[in-house]
């Protein structure tokens, strides 16, 4: 498994949060979306994408997509820093 690689793959989105926060939360995309293709990935290979494909079924969509979201902080860059960690560490437990 190649993180850079991977890292370079990634789709980032950034939406709004709900929940708590005022003003705050109307105002600034927070949540913090992935999106990863691990069967098209250049960073894994064939043997882990047959074992994640395997492993991750339930959070792999239709299209062959991983979507990881995060809203925890109120920072976007806190919450992207949370939501690669939370993509890294599903990839290495598969």
């Amino acid at each position: 498994m190649n993180r850079k690689i991977i890292l370079s793959e990634i789709l980032v989105k950034a939406v709004r949060s709900s929940g708590k926060g005022g003003q705050h939360v109307n105002k600034v995309s927070t949540r913090i979306e992935l999106y990863f293709q691990p069967g098209m990935s250049d960073g894994l290979s064939e043997s882990e994408k047959a074992l994640i494909e395997q492993n991750l079924a339930a959070k792999i969509s239709s299209d062959g997509i991983l979507r990881i979201t995060c809203d925890q902080s109120r920072s976007q860059a806190r919450n992207k820093e949370i939501a690669i960690a939370k993509l890294m560490a599903l990839l290495e437990d598969a």
